[in-house]
């Protein structure tokens, strides 16, 4: 699906750009509710093999929830930064948002599942950077909205350009150029 439509203000929309100025969080917004489900996700194409069920939208009313949660959050959350995980999966848009921001990360998956999935997943969702101290009201207004068990904190964007996701004590990957 594609769509377009007029901008008032270039400068007023959020970017996958992170920001380092000020305390910092990454939140996921998976609207797959964990399914993780890797059916014709780049990863599988890579492997050559098609895969059995794709990512898909199993409950629509969820995108109407999540585009009042990003409305709210261009307003009044102070959302800093954001970008969709549908091509490519978290890992790809992680690395993406890192790279715009020229900085690193440093991330926890939660423990349930499969880590690969995890990452490389294309359900529906996105990733968004917020200030610190916005995270209690981002996490109740997702509640409020139908989306409590949809959203949670993953990380920070961290100076320099090491990237660090972690699931428990495992280490998935550590990466710096330095």
């Amino acid at each position: 699906m594609s769509a377009f439509a007029p901008v008032g203000d270039a400068g007023a929309t959020l970017t996958p750009q992170l920001r380092l100025h000020g305390e910092q969080a990454l939140l996921l917004v998976d609207l797959g509710a964990g399914r993780n489900r890797l059916g014709a996700s780049a990863l599988a194409q890579v492997y050559g093999v098609l895969g059995e069920t794709p990512a898909d939208i199993d409950d629509p009313a969820r995108l109407r929830q999540f585009f009042d949660l990003l409305s709210w959050g261009r307003g009044e959350g102070g959302a800093l930064a954001y970008h969709d995980r549908s091509d490519g999966g978290l890992v790809v848009t992680l690395l993406e948002m890192a790279f715009a921001g020229r900085c690193g990360l440093e991330v926890e998956l939660p423990e349930p599942g499969d880590a690969l999935a995890a990452l490389f997943s294309e359900e529906a969702g996105a990733v968004l950077q917020v200030p610190l101290a916005r995270v209690p009201d981002w996490l109740g207004q997702a509640a409020g909205l139908g989306l409590g068990d949809c959203v949670r904190v993953i990380g920070r964007a961290v100076a320099g350009d090491g990237v660090r996701i972690r699931r428990g004590e495992d280490i998935l990957l550590e990466e710096s150029r330095a």
